[in-house]
């Protein structure tokens, strides 16, 4: 038998078995198509044949609309750090809404938030909110372009920061502009030589250089030792701006990775769990550049009707008030032990997969070489991924399609080790196909990062 056809039998088998599992949601995807284009309203959610359509979520668990249960590994993109439906922010949410949702005016609220940010990162001394990450990176570099005069953004190959054209991920993508090519500078990701040489020839263009503290979206890669710190240094003696993009990374510790690191940006970008589960996006940092958003001087225009608004305001600072270090801590360790079980399972079974991440967020590649930045973790195996993925499915654990796993605070290490038994169950299923197909990938990788 071919390989094609090989493969074609064995997706056709998995898909067939996640198929029947799922009918209601296939029905519900086929309802869909008639009002959304394609049934599907959010492009990182969707996977092949469909996605799971959800009918109820509570703690680390949520049920879809067959009634199969999935232990959540996703937590909408590490936005759930407390998980679904928290009894505290449900009280909160639910008393806001019976006083009124949103307004054209402030809520009291809203200053605890802010305090309670400001507590947490050290590096922001005034914060505003939004309503996306998206729109948080992009007042952030409106500010840095209004507070230095210059223009161009230095952003590091695979590095998500949402939609805004001039650093979306990958550049080339349909519909971004050609003129917002050139407002950026890409060099890759943990390479300190091609970014000082890119500063320091660019400097007296470049407003700010934006990295994540985590690559996410491109593999949950982290900085090199060093990687972040040389960032701060490089861009302090050239006169151009740090953005620390922590919309993802700021879980991993009381203060985010530039707590971690050291160090600290100009302007941070926030998002996800600060919100407690509803929309959300935030920037802060220094406090003469955040004075440019003061209305009484009004540099820069920023608003939106629901910033700041009740719902999200009393979410977030209800999540926020149930964590502190030793909360973090506690998740962090169930993110390593799950790091340590399936490296584990890998060496057991002689598969050359790898994960990448720390602290409560990972990534999981199939790749014979060692997966180090956005490039290579673009270049792993996506087809075994894919079948992992629907095997995974078949034994309740959910996850992201592109193999991103975090942790929020209902799991205990019971969920741990169900995920890790479900990963060796699913690969030991799956070993003779990778066996045929990709024989590359058996063995041991040289250089697990």
């Amino acid at each position: 038998m071919s390989s094609e056809k090989l493969l074609a039998e064995i997706t056709k088998k998995y898909q067939d078995t996640y198929q029947k599992r799922t009918q209601k949601s296939r029905e519900a995807q086929e309802v869909a198509k008639k009002y959304l284009p394609g049934g599907d309203t959010r492009t990182a959610a969707w996977f092949e044949p469909y996605p799971i359509w959800v009918d109820k979520a509570e703690g680390c668990r949520f049920t879809d609309l067959d009634g199969n249960k999935y232990i959540d590994f996703h937590n909408n993109a590490t936005a759930l750090f407390l998980g679904h439906a928290n009894p505290r922010v449900v009280a909160a949410v639910r008393a806001q809404a019976a006083k009124g949702s949103a307004f054209a005016s402030p809520v009291p609220v809203v200053i605890r938030w802010a305090e309670l940010i400001g507590n947490m990162v050290e590096s922001v001394e005034k914060v505003r909110f939004g309503n996306i990450g998206s729109e948080a990176v992009m007042m952030a570099i409106r500010l840095a372009r209004a507070a230095t005069g210059k223009e161009m953004i230095l952003k590091m190959e695979g590095c998500y920061h949402g939609l805004y054209d001039p650093v979306f991920f990958p550049s080339n993508s349909p519909g971004i502009a050609r003129s917002a090519l050139g407002d950026s500078i890409v060099v890759p990701y943990n390479d300190k030589e091609a970014a000082e040489r890119a500063i320091v020839e660019n400097k007296d263009k470049l407003a700010a250089v934006i990295v994540e503290g985590i690559l996410g979206s491109g593999g949950n890669i982290p900085a090199r030792e060093g990687y972040l710190e040389f960032l701060r240094k490089v861009t302090k003696e050239n006169g151009v701006l740090l953005i620390l993009d922590e919309v993802q990374s700021l879980r991993l510790a009381w203060g985010g990775v530039q707590k971690i690191c050291g160090i600290k940006p100009d302007i941070t970008t926030m998002g996800k769990f600060i919100g407690g589960g509803y929309p959300v996006g935030a920037f802060g940092g220094r406090e003469d550049l955040m004075q440019f958003f003061n209305p009484e001087k009004l540099k820069i225009w920023h608003s939106a009707t629901f910033n700041g608004n009740p719902i999200t305001a009393v979410a977030g600072v209800a999540t926020l008030e149930q964590l502190n270090p030793g909360v973090i801590n506690r998740v962090n360790k169930l993110g390593e032990s799950f790091a340590h079980g399936v490296r584990a399972v890998f060496q057991k079974l002689n598969i050359k997969g790898q994960v990448t991440g720390m602290g409560t967020l990972y990534n999981l590649h199939f790749s014979d070489r060692p997966v180090i930045d956005g490039k290579s973790a673009q270049e792993a195996n996506k087809k075994l991924l894919y079948l992992f993925y629907l095997g995974l499915l078949e034994r309740g654990i959910f996850s992201a399609a592109r193999g991103m796993y975090n942790m929020s605070t209902p799991m205990t290490q019971r969920e741990i080790d169900t995920l890790v038994k479900a990963v060796e169950d699913v690969l030991s299923e799956l070993k003779p196909a990778i066996e045929n197909l990709w024989p590359e990938l058996i063995g041991q990788v040289s250089v697990v990062v």
